[in-house]
């Protein structure tokens, strides 16, 4: 009985060793080696930075695109602003409402009270005050010889004159602009000083006349003359701005 039994215990073994190795085996072949799996992670990883460096790489050459032309935006801003401020200030200067300096001359003027008195010695009923008196239109002609001079900028006692300004009479005094000034009257030019020196000094200009009469005037050149902003304002009745088609 013994014998009997051994023997199926002994198969019964064996075979359970066979199906044992056979799943084993089973297993080892199904199972990739480490070094492989490890090579192929490093793979899929450097696949996935390089892939995601150009992506990078794409977003920034797109940003520096997009910084060109902004600069390029800017620097045209800027060179309109340059050139819209140049003409502000030029229109600014043209139409009297800022300060501006440069080279120039100075004249002024005085009543002749010393000829006066000389003259009222010697006849006083046939002398009349007004001929010793400086007068609107003495001004008044002395800045038209200044702008045929080609003078920028006139100042009469520190009052602006403009295209528009309104120089006359007002009793022993004279009006700029509603603007009261008296003697002595100080105008300021700012342009060529030969040029306007030039003109002044002509025979028949009304500086040289007042010269020959005698009145107390003076002429100079100035390197450098401060003439004051138009503290007027400006009021247009009928004239509009012509409107853009």
């Amino acid at each position: 009985m013994k014998k009997n039994w051994k023997l199926p215990m002994t198969f019964v073994m064996f075979m359970i060793g066979v199906l044992l190795a056979s799943a084993l085996i089973s297993l080892g072949s199904d199972k990739e080696p480490p070094s492989k799996s490890r090579s192929d992670t490093l793979i899929s990883m450097i696949e996935a930075q390089e892939k995601e460096r150009q992506e990078l790489t794409e977003t920034i050459m797109a940003k520096r695109e997009e910084l060109e032309q902004f600069k390029l935006g800017v620097t045209g801003g800027e060179k309109e602003m340059e050139a819209l401020q140049y003409e502000l200030d030029r229109l600014h200067t043209l139409s009297g409402i800022s300060e501006v300096v440069g080279q120039g001359i100075s004249i002024t003027l005085d009543d002749n009270t010393k000829g006066y008195e000389v003259a009222k010695g010697k006849n006083q009923e046939q002398v009349k005050p007004d001929d010793y008196l400086i007068h609107d239109r003495h001004l008044l002609y002395i800045v038209y010889d200044l702008r045929a001079a080609g003078a920028e900028a006139i100042s009469i006692n520190g009052e602006r004159v403009i295209n528009s300004t309104d120089i006359r009479c007002a009793g022993t005094t004279i009006g700029v602009d509603n603007i009261t000034i008296g003697p002595p009257f100080v105008i300021k030019a700012i342009g060529d000083p030969d040029k306007m020196t030039n003109i002044l000094e002509e025979e028949t200009s009304q500086y040289n006349i007042l010269v020959k009469a005698d009145f107390p005037v003076k002429l100079k050149k100035h390197s450098k003359v401060n003439i004051e902003a138009y503290k007027g304002g400006y009021q247009f009745s009928y004239a509009q701005p012509k409107e853009e088609q």
